[in-house]
């Protein structure tokens, strides 16, 4: 007999009421019911509590509890709990115990392949650990007589790479993983997921310098480039910077008053105008909206997607704002410490929003190659393992724009470039932009890129198989050996093509006799061979 048993305190010192709180509507302690119920080998549930709010919790749900004392609470040893839920269950058939802590409710292991692989291998003491070896508290799975008696003797782990939920931020990373955005975004008519093509947007700016005609003659370029979206900048300039704000871009000399003055004139017809016209090419238009205002009406003329940049990563109120329009974010994390992106992705989860992406990105403007940093990029994925992550690109367009590409290689699901008609204009962020033709050969590069990542599978593929054919090599004889003869290695060579015996079993091969004539540069097949000899 086998029994699950789920430790369910009510003490949690930085996360309070943890096992009471809700994803999806289900309780912390629900989620540990429900996974020991996918199981086909656990033959009943308990949870253990020190808390009757909890136990009233489980009894509503029809889950047998077993009460203990807050001396089996606090930093108490889990496998104290254990022992003490199985003296009161008092059953003589227990062979195993399953313990399922509740703050893994992201877990994704099989619980009876975890059962079978226990039993079969006859282990003292199994447990989960993360990606990184750290041991959680997914499931463990312990016998009996160990569990009474002694410590184990034979102990291994499974991976389950789930989160572990220890404060805020991991219940929230948890809630995220657990949503219908845990594998897959969507963007306007596009999906963005870790198995769909990269996202590739074409950052505008205000390189339009405020001209409609301009702005259409660039959403016509980025759709016969074949980006999927084309982005722009949204601001007044007197919300954005005071007067003394000097320019930190190229050689840019004015005020950024003066600077963004000249480019903040676009309103709610011109949007709409311009992302109207970007649907009938058959891209995504959107916007970085940098004041309240601007993002409200930007969200009231239905763009789809917003864009923060690196700048407003620890602008609280501005995240929390467009958090709650409820829809997809990209966020850039340039010059962004570890601690700023967590705390970013905690204010515009808590908006019930989980349609985030970050983009690793330099802020640098243009970023020098060796600044470029796209290291970045697999930092942010071992960092936020799930989310998706891409490239925010502020490198000078290389000859053959081949720096996206890099990035798509190391992982980056989105790339963002900026954009200009033309580098030799001034007004706006147009020197370290890509030109129309650049733009088309950097979504060649990506979508090349692309085709040449396969599965990852090893063995012969298809494409080989000719090849491997002819260039294998097979045991061949050197001379003749008659019928009856015992073959040694002085009778035989490696040759192609692969049509006899594989040169990885010529030990096997050699000292056997063969049971019929084999004439000299024949190769050697089974039937040859008498290998009982």
């Amino acid at each position: 007999m086998i029994v699950a048993i789920i430790p369910a305190k009510e003490e949690s010192n930085r996360l309070p009421n943890k096992n009471l709180l809700t994803i999806n509507g289900k309780s912390l302690v629900e989620h540990a019911i429900e996974f020991a119920k996918k199981s086909h080998k656990i033959d009943h549930i308990y949870v253990s509590t020190d808390s009757e709010k909890i136990a009233a919790h489980v009894n509503e749900i029809d889950v047998d509890v077993i009460m203990r004392s807050k001396d089996l609470s606090g930093e108490t040893p889990l496998i104290q709990v254990y022992r003490h839920a199985l003296s009161k269950i008092d059953n003589d058939n227990i062979t195993h115990i399953v313990g399922i802590q509740p703050d893994n409710p992201d877990r994704n292991l099989n619980p009876d392949m975890a059962i079978d692989y226990a039993i079969d291998k006859n282990i003292d003491s199994l447990f989960t650990v993360n990606r990184n070896g750290r041991r959680n508290g997914s499931l463990a799975i312990i016998k009996r007589e160990v569990l009474e008696a002694s410590d184990p003797n034979y102990c291994a782990s499974l991976m389950d790479d789930c989160i572990n939920i220890h404060n805020q931020f991991d219940f929230l990373m948890a809630t995220r993983n657990l949503s219908r955005y845990a594998d897959t975004l969507f963007m306007g008519n596009r999906i963005i997921s870790k198995n769909d093509p990269v996202f590739i947007v074409a950052e505008a700016a205000c390189n339009h310098m405020c001209r409609v005609d301009s702005a259409k003659r660039m959403i016509e370029l980025a759709s016969e480039a074949g980006v999927d979206a084309i982005k722009f900048q949204t601001y007044q300039a007197e919300n954005l910077v005071s007067t003394s704000a000097k320019a930190f871009w190229g050689n840019e000399t004015i005020s950024q008053l003066e600077y963004y003055k000249k480019l903040d004139r676009f309103g709610k017809e011109e949007y709409e105008e311009i992302f109207i016209y970007a649907k009938e090419k058959g891209i995504i238009a959107f916007s970085s909206p940098f004041d309240a205002k601007n993002a409200e009406m930007l969200n009231e003329i239905g763009m789809p997607i917003f864009k923060i940049a690196s700048c407003d990563i620890d602008n609280v109120r501005h995240l929390q704002h467009i958090a709650s329009f409820g829809k997809p974010i990209i966020l850039s994390t340039g010059a962004s410490t570890m601690d700023e992106i967590d705390k970013a992705i905690e204010v515009i989860f808590k908006q019930d929003n989980y349609q985030l992406i970050l983009l690793a990105c330099t802020l640098s403007y243009p970023t020098k190659n060796e600044d470029a940093n796209l290291l970045k990029i697999q930092t942010l994925q071992e960092r936020y393992p799930g989310m998706i992550i891409g490239l925010s690109d502020h490198t000078e367009p290389d000859p053959h724009m081949v720096i996206p590409s890099v990035a798509v290689a190391l992982g980056a699901k989105i790339i963002e470039k900026h954009f200009t008609l033309d580098r030799s204009m001034t007004g706006s962020g147009h020197f370290f932009a890509v030109e129309p033709e650049d733009l088309c050969k950097l979504v060649r590069n990506i979508r090349l890129t692309e085709t040449l990542f396969g599965d990852g599978s090893l063995g012969v593929a298809d494409s080989e198989k000719e090849a491997w054919a002819s260039a294998r090599r097979s045991i061949t004889a050197e001379i003749p050996i008659p019928k009856g003869r015992v073959i040694t290695e002085e009778m035989l060579s490696m040759k192609r093509p692969a049509l006899g015996l594989s040169p990885a079993i010529i030990d096997e091969l050699i000292g056997k006799r063969a049971i019929r004539d084999i004439t000299a540069g024949q190769p050697i097949v089974k039937d040859m061979v008498d290998w009982d000899s």
